[in-house]
């Protein structure tokens, strides 16, 4: 397990432009921290910031949750997929409020475009071969998963460099290309972003590790591996449709992520198609 110290948080908090956590984030997880939750007061709050509650309602009606009725309100959203569920949807959607697209020097609709697209896959793949593991914890890591790079962006103008030399240098990580760059990586900040914003400490730990390529080299049956291998996937099945080559990573893990998901290597294209078709049908 990698271990990221104090000293090198500091540096990440002094260093970048890194998102505080919003007041309506703060205001949520002091109503959560009751020991009895009133969930209309936190319908209440959500309720306070429309576009928010939009962006909820949209997801939770949409065939990612796949809800037999329309769901009107936040109070009903919370009744259905729980207050946990509610508040990584609307941590998400503050995420993306975030960033000020102007100060950055990567394409940052496509970009939360793409690790939106990886959160539903995640939680289709997550469903289907882990279902013990709850679907906010695979919304909330496909969706965080790479916060990391957006702060870089924001940071260092010639930063859509070195994401374009990933793809001719698959080889080299991304995270030794910006170590060499800019002595400081993606998923360490990424790291800092989802504690700071006070994400699950497993969801926070896989974000560091994702790109730790014998991550799963000594299988363990963790959730924490679980959740890897789904994300890892989700990653490749992307990258393929989106970016019409496999992910950076996906050779040196191939064979242990079909190993933890039981998915033979015969299955896989077929599983792949299926997927692509789904999240082509959601567009």
């Amino acid at each position: 397990m990698l271990i990221v110290d104090q000293n090198v948080l500091d540096d990440i908090d002094r260093g970048f432009s890194v998102p505080a956590q919003p007041k309506l984030l703060l205001s949520l997880l002091k109503l959560m921290a009751e020991p009895n939750p009133d969930v209309n007061a936190i319908a209440d709050c959500i309720g306070k910031d429309i576009a928010v509650s939009a962006a909820i309602l949209k997801t939770v009606n949409s065939p990612l949750y796949g809800l037999s009725r329309t769901i009107s309100d936040i109070k009903m959203s919370i009744n259905y997929i729980g207050i946990y569920g509610v508040v990584m949807l609307v941590t998400g959607s503050l995420l993306q409020k975030s960033f000020d697209p102007k100060s950055c020097s990567i394409n940052l609709e496509d970009f939360w475009q793409l690790t939106a697209k990886t959160a539903e896959v995640a939680i289709s793949l997550g469903k289907k071969y882990k279902p013990n593991i709850a679907t906010d914890k695979f919304f909330s890591l496909g969706l965080f998963h790479a916060c990391g790079i957006p702060v870089m962006a924001m940071r260092y103008k010639n930063y859509q460099d070195v994401i374009d030399q990933i793809i001719l240098t698959p080889e080299i990580s991304l995270i030794d290309l910006e170590e060499k760059h800019y002595q400081a990586n993606h998923a360490t900040i990424g790291y800092f972003v989802a504690s700071s914003w006070r994400l699950p400490k497993d969801v926070c730990q896989i974000i560091l590790q994702h790109h730790q390529r014998d991550y799963l080299d000594k299988l363990d049956a963790s959730t924490e591996q679980d959740m890897f291998a789904v994300l890892k996937l989700a990653e490749h099945i992307i990258s393929l449709k989106y970016l019409d080559c496999s992910s950076p990573d996906w050779a040196y893990l191939e064979k242990a992520i079909l190993e933890v998901l039981n998915i033979s290597a015969e299955s896989l294209p077929a599983i792949i198609a299926d997927t692509t078709e789904v999240t082509t049908e959601k567009a």
